[in-house]
């Protein structure tokens, strides 16, 4: 998939393909990353689609989409290896498909919704708030995602970004309930002052690109982003407990830097069905119920996950030093770098179908999340990839803590 012959339009990036009848548009921009920041750009995801000096109303939006054959428009706030990154994210149907030019109307819609916010509604500002803790509170009862965000803020606390619903939820309301119209308006001028870059990926013609880009009038003041952030990690054994049926735990190890083509690697051989973890916390031992794996790019760390019963904690510690330890086994390593390889191919060779992956990968490749490299390039590094690699940097790799969120009906 040669993502890599892209068209640059000032900071706008144009992969066409008219292999889809649709296509993607996902424009990005820096924010900052204090906690009152992150409140702020919570509730502008809401506020943004629901007050607008063209559309009056939500209402008034959702009719437009609809109007525009479903176009569907919304706002995302991420991380990005200690940055926080505000993106508008549209979704529409090709001209080609439907044979109807309706571009011009499309561009300005979204133009409008990104560019003629109204801050002066402060009834939809209060209802904005209420949505964004009615979300935190639904999110704070689904146990996993309540584990995972534990997990971040108390084993990885990144400096000045402890705003999370599962560590104090009211600080967290009470910072929510304190922002200010006028906050919104500071942080969305200071967004729109920091616009990094955009995609545009999927079925549309250059010449509609260029009219996208000349409609949105962006150009881009924040090319680079510093993703050295230091992080000071909890090191030893974590427990909270929960009154969830079941316990989940983290097993968090440091390595060494890893290359585009490595993480990529690494993470297939251990998170594929076939894969690592599974197999051995899973198949070998019947430990999880369900188990996965993350590597924290950035923050230079390996995590494997596990929903399991709290008399299991010992034998899973085990397990999972068990998988580490075996990435340095030449034989090991070469049985499940050839599933990855295989399963990682036929994701590449399948990206042409899914349009929404191929957007995110061309995004993270021009925030140079993984480093500026040639996608067509880490292909390559992958294909010639040897076991020795991997267990060098295995060899790295170091139990740092333990973190669990025991289920009070383990006892």
């Amino acid at each position: 998939m040669e993502t890599d012959k892209l068209i640059n339009n000032n900071g706008m990036y144009l992969y066409s393909d008219n292999g889809f009848n649709t296509f993607s548009i996902k424009l990005n921009l820096l924010a900052s990353n204090d906690n009152r920041s992150a409140a702020i750009l919570d509730i502008l995801t809401i506020y943004l689609l629901q007050c607008n000096q063209v559309y009056k109303t939500d209402n008034d939006i959702k009719l437009k989409e609809r109007e525009l054959y479903d176009l569907d428009i919304d706002f995302r706030s991420k991380w990005k290896g200690g940055q926080k990154v505000f993106s508008l994210n549209a979704d529409l149907v090709s001209m080609d498909a439907i044979k109807d030019d309706y571009s011009k109307a499309a561009f300005e819609f979204i133009r409008d919704i990104l560019l003629k916010p109204d801050f002066t509604n402060n009834e939809m500002l209060e209802v904005s708030k209420n949505r964004l803790i009615s979300y935190f509170d639904y999110l704070i009862d689904d146990y996993e995602s309540y584990s995972r965000s534990l997990y971040r803020n108390t084993v990885l606390p990144l400096e000045n970004t402890m705003y999370d619903y599962s560590v104090d939820k009211e600080y967290v309301k009470s910072i929510i309930n304190s922002i200010t119209l006028e906050d919104l308006k500071n942080e969305y001028n200071n967004l729109i002052g920091n616009f990094i870059n955009g995609v545009v990926v999927g079925n549309i013609n250059e010449e509609d690109f260029n009219n996208f880009v000349s409609c949105m009038n962006l150009a881009p003041t924040k090319k680079d982003i510093d993703y050295s952030m230091d992080i000071n990690t909890t090191e030893g054994y974590v427990e909270i407990e929960k009154d969830c049926v079941q316990s989940y735990i983290y097993v968090t190890y440091d390595f060494t830097d890893l290359t585009n083509a490595e993480y990529r690697v690494l993470y297939s051989m251990l998170n594929s069905t076939l894969g690592l973890c599974y197999q051995t916390l899973r198949e070998k031992y019947g430990l999880v119920y369900g188990s996965s794996s993350d590597i924290l790019f950035h923050e230079k760390k390996l995590n494997i996950f596990g929903e399991t019963d709290y008399s299991k904690k010992d034998k899973f510690i085990e397990a999972c030093d068990e998988i580490v330890k075996s990435l340095c086994n030449r034989e090991v390593v070469k049985k499940y770098m050839k599933i990855a390889k295989d399963e990682i191919f036929d994701d590449e060779y399948s990206l042409s179908e899914n349009r929404n992956d191929l957007t995110n990968i061309i995004s993270n490749r021009l925030l140079k999340y993984y480093g500026d490299t040639d996608r067509e390039l880490v292909n390559k590094e992958i294909e010639e990839m040897k076991p020795e690699e991997i267990m060098d940097k295995a060899k790295s790799l170091n139990r740092k803590n333990v973190f669990m969120v025991r289920g009070k009906s383990n006892e």
